[in-house]
């Protein structure tokens, strides 16, 4: 029997007999490729209705986006948030992975809480919102607490209160040290301005400045102002907003390439492409009526070394299906792909635990995997169980005859469960593996 010893990478589980067993993936082998960095681009206002119209109607003018619709699983039909289509609100949950507001039938420490669209320069995301979670954790705490490397650019001066509720003074303490204590700025490099029209090629300078050289950031995260300024100067689907739409098609084009020359980068990075909001429903210039579809209906592709180009987006989870055409509150299973997904997404590909405290947690439909993430004396275990059928199990020895099945300290979000351990000890030789009840 094999089962999966702790060490510094992540194992994969295979299915034999009942029994979940580990064995381990080469970096960078072909059958499961190394995911080393993540790019995750949010496009301020992209509404997959007229995107998808676009497509079909002048393919010549977009060619990046038919470039991902070729080498990206993709979906044209994801959601924003279920009760608030504005940008400040959904990028926090893209940060966080909660919701805006409580689910019905959830508790009081599942949302984030923020609803204000401007905010002021004393709040924090931790000091506003949902008080019921004095620190609400984002994908830059697991990134950067892990050891690697993150980035945030944003086009919109509002998106600062994202900076700053993860700056050195309203950080985390760092939960996970690697080589000594990462501190509390859980941002590496920030760049925060008022940035639309055709200077978004200035912010994605600023990317393309990283992305090239020797180094790159293990986890960037870049907000690009448009589509959304134009949508709201000249409406959603003017002939004003599809030319902010090509411009945006170009410079995604940029960061591709820029992905694909660093020998850094190539075959060896994920790009997570997505809308906060659409817009142009009720009001052509808008989209604040979050119950219109084409606020609430965006697009979102991933580009990754194993993925499937061409493949639908909703047949790589688990636990998403394709709502059609209906709105989808949070409480219907399964749930679309959100914008919120993005994050733990990225968190996922890079072999990471998900966003502590996070509700939306998309769960790969196969294989099964067991991560087990060593930092120090602290162990993180998760995995995918859809139907919750697997007890984990502990043991010292992989041979030995008294594993020890855990009950207890294991969270779930949605099918995804995570089992954390810290030890004073040496904890070095600890195995772990997945038993079917």
């Amino acid at each position: 029997m094999i089962a999966c010893a702790v060490n510094r990478i992540s194992r994969l589980l295979r299915f034999a007999a009942g029994l979940l067993v580990c064995g381990v993936m080469a970096p960078g082998s072909q059958s499961a490729p190394a995911i080393t960095h993540v790019v995750q681009i949010s496009l301020d206002g992209l509404g997959a209705t007229y995107l998808q119209s676009y497509l079909q109607t002048a393919p010549a003018q977009f060619p990046t986006f038919v470039r991902l619709t070729r080498e990206a699983a993709f979906t044209m039909n994801a959601r924003c948030d279920y009760d608030i289509s504005e940008t400040i609100p959904n990028h926090v949950t893209m940060f966080t992975g909660r919701p805006v507001f409580q689910p019905a039938g959830e508790s009081n420490t599942v949302h984030h809480g923020y609803n204000n669209n401007a905010p002021t320069a004393a709040e924090t995301l931790h000091n506003s919102g949902n008080t019921n979670v004095p620190y609400k954790a984002s994908m830059f705490d697991v990134a950067h607490d892990y050891g690697r490397t993150t980035a945030f650019y944003a086009g919109k001066g509002r998106l600062a209160i994202c900076d700053r509720s993860y700056n050195e003074t309203n950080g985390a303490p760092d939960s996970v040290a690697v080589g000594g204590d990462n501190g509390r700025d859980k941002i590496d490099f920030a760049s925060v301005l008022d940035i639309s029209g055709a200077a978004i090629s200035n912010e994605v300078n600023l990317l393309l400045a990283d992305l090239t050289n020797a180094t790159p950031k293990h986890y960037s995260f870049i907000h690009v102002a448009e589509p959304d300024v134009t949508g709201h100067a000249a409406n959603w689907g003017s002939a004003n907003w599809s030319n902010a739409v090509r411009m945006v098609d170009a410079q995604l084009a940029r960061i591709i390439d820029a992905i694909d020359t660093n020998p850094q980068l190539t075959n060896q990075t994920a790009l997570i492409v997505t809308a906060d909001h659409g817009g142009g429903g009720v009001t052509r210039n808008a989209h604040t009526e979050a119950y219109h579809i084409t606020n609430y209906t965006i697009p979102f592709f991933l580009r990754a070394p194993g993925i499937q180009g061409g493949a639908d987006l909703y047949t790589l989870f688990a636990n998403r299906g394709d709502p059609g055409t209906n709105r989808t509150d949070y409480t219907t299973r399964p749930q679309p792909i959100r914008d919120g997904d993005g994050s733990n997404l990225a968190l996922a590909l890079l072999g990471l635990p998900p966003i502590p405290g996070s509700f939306i947690v998309p769960a790969f439909a196969t294989p099964v995997f067991l991560h087990v993430a060593r930092l120090n004396t602290t162990i993180t275990v998760f995995w995918s169980d859809p139907n919750d059928v697997y007890d984990l199990q502990t043991a010292t020895d992989a041979r030995s005859t008294e594993w020890q099945t855990i009950t207890e300290g294991i969270t779930i979000n949605e099918t995804t469960h995570t089992y954390t351990i810290s030890s004073p000890g040496d904890v070095s030789m600890r195995f772990f593996r997945l038993l079917k009840r």
